[in-house]
C-alpha cells in the first residue's frame, strides 16, 4: 500500500481534507431544513413498512440513506430534537461527495496526468455548489456520483474488450459496478436514465471489436441495476412495478424553448460557482472548437455528457437543477483536460494566469460564502 502513496495521492488527501472542512463549517452553521427533515421521516416511515418513501420523480434511495442515519445515530429516538443530529444524517452525503471528488480525481488523472488530477480535484473542491450539496441531505449529490460512476465505469469495461479473454466473466466485478452505478444514478432521480444512453454509446465506440458482448455486459449490468433497485423497494414486487409505471421517466416540459424561463435557471446556477469557472468553460470550449490537439476521446466524452445534461436541464419541468449539478463534474473533466494541453502549450503563460486566476477566485468565493453563513447564524 505505501508502494501506491506518492505526492499525487497525497495532495489528493488534502485538498479531500480542505473539502471536507468547508462541509463541516457548513453543517455547523446551516440549520437543518424543512427539506432535509421530511426524506428523514419519509425514510424512517420506510424502514418501518408504514409508507412508501419513493414519488414519481425519484426512488425511496435518498429518505433510506438519511433514515438509517437517523436510526443509526439515536436521532430516531430524538425527532423533536433532530437538528441536534443534523451531522450524523447529512453524513453519508459528506462521504458521498468525498467518493465523487476522489472518483473525478482517479478519472482525471488517468487521462490527463498528475496535472489534469489536480485542477480536476481543485475546481471540485473549491466549488460552492459542491460543497453546499455535498453537506445536505438529497438527491443531487447522490446523482452526480451515480452518473459520473456509470459513464467511466462503461467507458472502462469497454476498454478490455480488446484482450485475448473471456471479457464477460473478466469483467464480473467493473458489472457489479456498473450495475451499482445505474442503481444509485436512476434511483436519486428517474428521468437520468438518460445518461445510459451516452455510456452504451461510448461503449460501443471504445469496444467496436466485440460489440456482441458490449450488449452482453450492458444488458447484465441493467439487470443487476434493477435487482438494487427493487432492493431499495424491500424487494416487493407491487410497490416496484407501481413505482417503474408510475415514474416520471422524462419530464419534459410543454410549449416552445423560452430562454426567458431557463436563463435564470442557468444564471443561477453557474454564478453561484462564480464568474471565474464560467471565464474557465468559455476558454477551454473555445480552445477545443478551435485548436485540435484537445479534440479526442479522453476530453470529447465528458464534454459530451455535460452537454447532453445541460441541454435537458433546459427542457425538463422539476429537475433542471438537478441535471445541472450532475453536468458539473463532466464540466470540471473536461476543463482540466483541455487546460492540461493549453499548460504544455506555447500559450502556458497566459493558460497558467487564466487556471490560477480562477482557482483563487473561487477559493476567496468559498470562504466569503461560508464566512457570511456564519454571520447569518449569529
Amino acid at each position: 500500500m505505501r508502494s501506491r502513496i506518492g505526492v499525487p495521492q497525497v495532495a489528493a488527501l488534502i485538498l479531500l481534507f480542505i473539502f471536507a472542512l468547508q462541509c463541516a463549517w457548513f453543517m455547523a452553521h446551516q440549520p437543518l431544513m424543512a427539506r432535509e427533515s421530511n426524506y428523514v421521516e419519509a425514510g424512517l416511515l420506510h424502514l418501518e413498512r408504514l409508507a412508501d418513501a419513493g414519488s414519481s420523480e425519484r426512488s425511496p434511495l435518498v429518505p433510506l440513506v438519511a433514515g438509517m442515519a437517523a436510526r443509526l445515530s439515536g436521532a430516531e429516538h430524538h425527532y423533536g430534537k433532530l437538528a441536534s443530529y443534523r451531522f450524523c444524517i447529512r453524513l453519508p452525503f459528506l462521504l458521498t461527495g468525498l467518493l465523487l471528488g476522489a472518483s473525478l480525481w482517479y478519472v482525471a488523472r488517468r487521462l490527463y496526468g498528475d496535472m489534469g488530477g489536480y485542477l480536476a480535484l481543485a475546481l471540485f473542491c473549491f466549488s460552492p455548489v459542491m460543497v453546499s450539496w455535498a453537506s445536505q441531505v438529497g438527491p443531487e449529490i447522490i446523482a452526480a456520483w451515480g452518473a459520473f460512476g456509470l459513464i467511466f465505469t462503461a467507458i472502462a469495461v469497454a476498454h478490455t474488450l480488446y484482450a485475448p479473454r473471456e471479457v464477460v466473466l473478466w469483467n464480473w466485478r467493473r458489472i457489479l459496478l456498473m450495475g451499482l452505478s445505474m442503481a444509485i444514478c436512476v434511483g436519486a432521480q428517474f428521468s437520468l436514465w438518460i445518461v445510459l444512453l451516452p455510456a452504451l454509446a461510448f461503449m460501443f465506440w471504445v469496444g467496436h471489436v466485440r460489440r456482441g458482448a458490449v450488449l452482453v455486459i450492458f444488458a447484465a449490468a441493467c439487470a443487476i441495476g434493477t435487482i438494487l433497485l427493487w432492493a431499495v423497494y424491500s424487494l416487493r414486487p407491487v410497490a416496484f412495478g407501481s413505482a417503474l409505471i408510475n415514474a416520471d421517466w422524462l419530464e419534459i416540459a410543454s410549449g416552445s424553448f423560452s430562454w426567458a424561463a431557463v436563463a435564470p435557471l442557468l444564471a443561477t446556477f453557474f454564478l453561484q460557482n462564480g464568474l471565474g469557472l464560467v471565464l474557465l468553460l468559455a476558454v477551454t470550449l473555445v480552445t477545443f472548437a478551435v485548436w485540435q490537439r484537445p479534440r479526442f476521446f479522453g476530453i470529447a466524452a465528458p464534454l459530451i455528457t455535460g452537454a447532453v445534461l445541460v441541454a435537458l436541464a433546459l427542457q425538463v419541468h422539476f429537475a433542471g437543477f438537478t441535471f445541472l449539478f450532475v453536468a458539473l463534474p463532466f464540466l470540471i473533466l473536461f476543463m482540466a483536460g483541455v487546460s492540461t494541453d493549453l499548460l504544455q502549450s506555447r500559450y502556458a503563460v497566459i493558460a497558467n494566469a487564466v487556471i490560477v486566476g480562477v482557482l483563487i477566485a473561487n477559493a476567496i468565493i468559498d470562504v466569503y460564502g461560508l464566512a457570511h453563513l456564519t454571520s447569518r447564524t449569529r
